[in-house]
């Protein structure tokens, strides 16, 4: 009995193994290999498609660096013919590229200044412009790259005139026992009475007697003069003053400016008077 029991649990057991060889699992793992396989196929196929097309590829790029360099020898030419125009050669627009870049580095350079030290180096911005006036008469300029550079350039110095005050004063507000003489020989004046006709001029709306001001009126001390006055030395004329200007006919156009000040003879100008230039 117990033998024909185990013989029975042994055709069960067998029976079972066979079953579990024949599952779908053990043939999902047979059709994954059979698709390595395939693919492995199609990849060594590709690349053997593409080791063929090799030679075809590096002929169409061979094409396309001769033709590269066919064009830059065309644009080459074209801008040797405009530089030819303009006077000039390939060494001669870098070196006015790199006059320009120093003039606007120059210009960046004053950017960050205050209203009243662009006053004081107000020289320095005129000459900066007088340069770049000078560069603008070259043939070079009318290349679009040096009108950008040229246009920018300008509007910083417009952006640094327009900051720059007309004039630099300070206040002093007129105290009881007060006189022109007297302000002008205070320490954080001019510490110097000598200079009273300086307050005077530059007050002329406020002052029209210099012997007569009053306590509560506020003074503009003038500090730095301005790019449209002209501050009288000793010696001084209204000839001698047109010519230094530039212009030896204005002298009559500085005189009416300033008439009110100077009075009915042209020929009387004291000493630290403050004239307007007429422009």
């Amino acid at each position: 009995m117990m033998k024909a029991f185990s013989k029975i649990l042994f055709i069960l057991s067998f029976g079972l193994l066979l079953a579990a060889l024949s599952s779908p699992a053990v043939a999902q793992e047979k059709m994954s290999m059979d698709e390595y396989r395939q693919q492995l196929a199609e990849w060594q196929k590709r690349e053997a498609d593409a080791k063929a097309a090799i030679p075809q590829v590096d002929a169409e790029i061979a094409a396309l660096k001769a033709e590269l360099a066919s064009l830059d020898q065309q644009i080459t030419k074209e801008w040797d013919d405009i530089y030819a125009m303009i006077g000039t050669d390939r060494a001669g627009v870098d070196a006015y590229r790199n006059d320009l870049k120093s003039l606007e580095a120059e210009v960046d350079g004053l950017m960050a200044l205050s209203p009243e030290e662009l006053f004081k180096r107000r020289a320095e911005i005129d000459a900066l412009q007088a340069r770049l006036d000078e560069m603008k008469k070259s043939k070079i300029s009318v290349l679009s790259e040096m009108q950008d550079t040229i246009a920018r350039i300008e509007g910083k110095l417009t952006q640094l005139r327009s900051r720059m005050p007309k004039a630099i004063y300070s206040e002093y507000n007129v105290q009881r026992g007060d006189y022109l003489w007297r302000i002008s020989g205070k320490q954080d004046i001019y510490g110097d009475p000598y200079q009273w006709m300086r307050i005077y001029s530059y007050n002329r709306d406020q002052i029209k007697d210099p012997d007569l001001i009053y306590p509560n009126q506020t003074f503009k001390i003038q500090r730095e003069v301005g790019p449209d006055e002209y501050l009288v030395a000793k010696g001084d004329f209204l000839g001698k003053i047109a010519k230094g200007l530039g212009d030896p006919s204005m002298w009559r156009r500085l005189y009416e400016a300033n008439k009110d000040i100077i009075g009915d003879d042209a020929s009387k100008l004291y000493p630290y008077t403050v004239l307007r230039i007429p422009r």
